[in-house]
């Protein structure tokens, strides 16, 4: 975390600290950039099977795909290798944002209510 306030100014700082707060904001943009992983080849209510369109099988696809034909095995799985080092980066990423929270702790505590 010390690397990341190298390059944010205050206001940059603060407003992350907004959008980790805001729970429903910080996982709805997750999912929209993790998409593309999680969701392909996955069955979706009210729209047809398709595993075609899941990355992994396009990765081997390729193999069979005009231009492609001389992918190695070895090839396709450091694709898929590279594929998995990406995802582990940016979810590596979003585990950096969630230390953007206040640590502050009320000095006041809970008040017992039978006082």
């Amino acid at each position: 975390m010390d690397k990341i306030k190298d390059y944010l100014n205050e206001v940059e700082h603060t407003e992350v600290k907004k959008f980790v707060a805001n729970k429903v904001m910080f996982e709805a943009v997750r999912k929209v950039l993790m998409e593309s992983v999680y969701l392909h080849g996955t069955l979706k209510e009210g729209k047809p099977a398709d595993a075609m369109i899941n990355y992994t099988f396009f990765l081997a696809s390729r193999k069979k795909s005009p231009g492609f034909t001389n992918l190695t095995n070895e090839q396709i799985g450091a694709d898929l290798v590279a594929v998995w080092e990406g995802t582990n980066l940016v979810e590596g990423g979003f585990k950096d944002l969630e230390k953007f929270t206040d640590t502050k702790v009320s000095s006041e505590g809970k008040k017992n209510p039978g006082r």
